[in-house]
């Protein structure tokens, strides 16, 4: 059997009792976070289950990663599971299926119950996820975390495993030319146990998506931070002979030409040409220029003039960092 299921665990032993049987048809293996709850027991009931126990690590990405090393077959197609029922196993055969004529195929969650907080972070990282990483934007779930994968269409030694979200990084190391296909699970409700999702994990994930996307939505913020200093600076300088209306005009272009020069050599890499990116970052930030002014001037209505103020400086650095990787900085590499 060249099929596999990967399934990382940590206090799943309730859940891996009712799991498993479902499971006879395929070589799994669980990567278990040393979980003294009986794991070892259970798993030991089956012939093609084989238990990696790590009792110096924790987390799921690794654990994953962990599970894949351990795979020497190079044609093996490969399904990542939670243990705990949200990703449905009648789905595994439609995954292998799939991945005939795939690369990559990743769960996309219909009907997902999911309290409204975790609802909200949810859509928050994906928007964050398709936003940061290139080559997903048409990932209709990029969070979904139920996934299959053709082990020869994966660099593997470009996976960092940090976060939670492994998928993502799966995706991002696939092979040039590699395809990513769908399939559609109702996502179920956790059958025992409590979730993981912690604070420790989010920043994870965080972290994750910085290592994915370079860094550069950090050193775009940084470049950001620098523009209000220099914005401030030349404010202070033409205060004193210029009208205030074209002292506003004048700081906020040089802030604008200053941020411009930095993302191009730094955060961006000089990726297209001055005279392409140029204009294009102009138009953005005149635009996210207009969506922070709007956005406080509404705000104000409600809360404090300054908190509103940060809202909208919020919301346009938002705006003018998507705009800039996928339009200002565009280039053809990098789709």
């Amino acid at each position: 059997m060249k099929n596999y299921i990967i399934i990382p665990t940590y206090k799943e032993a309730e859940n891996l009792k009712d799991l498993l049987p479902l499971l006879v048809k395929y070589n799994v293996i669980v990567v278990d976070d040393h979980s003294l709850d009986g794991t070892d027991r259970i798993c030991r009931k089956y012939k093609n289950v084989r238990l990696i126990t790590r009792k110096d690590k924790r987390g799921l990405s690794s654990a994953v990663l962990d599970g894949i090393l351990s795979i020497k077959d190079r044609d093996a197609k490969i399904v990542v599971m939670d243990a705990d029922f949200q990703h449905d196993p009648a789905k595994i055969p439609e995954f292998l299926e799939k991945l005939k004529k795939f690369d990559v195929v990743y769960g996309h969650r219909e009907e997902a119950q999911m309290s409204l907080s975790r609802n909200i972070i949810s859509k928050v990282a994906s928007v964050l996820a398709k936003s940061m990483i290139n080559g997903i934007k048409d990932i209709k779930d990029p969070m979904s975390g139920y996934f299959a994968f053709k082990k020869s269409s994966i660099d593997i030694e470009k996976i960092k495993p940090i976060g939670y979200k492994i998928m993502l990084d799966v995706m991002a190391s696939m092979k040039e030319g590699g395809k990513i296909g769908e399939v559609n699970f109702k996502f179920g409700d956790r059958k025992n146990g409590k979730s993981k999702l912690t604070n420790r994990v989010m920043l994870d994930f965080i972290l994750q998506l910085m290592e994915l996307n370079n860094f550069r939505f950090l050193k775009f913020a940084l470049v950001g931070l620098s523009g209000i200093v220099v914005n401030e600076f030349f404010a202070f300088v033409f205060h004193t002979f210029l009208p205030l209306y074209l002292v506003f005009i004048a700081s906020a272009e040089i802030s604008i030409l200053s941020n411009f020069i930095l993302n191009h050599k730094i955060t961006f890499e000089s990726r297209v040409s001055i005279r392409q990116a140029l204009p294009r970052y102009n138009l953005i930030a005149l635009v996210g220029l207009v969506i922070n002014v709007s956005t406080a001037l509404y705000l104000s209505i409600f809360v404090y003039y300054l908190l509103a103020n940060l809202i909208g400086i919020i919301i346009a650095f938002v705006f003018n960092y998507i705009l800039s990787e996928k339009y200002a900085w565009k280039s053809y590499e990098n789709d």
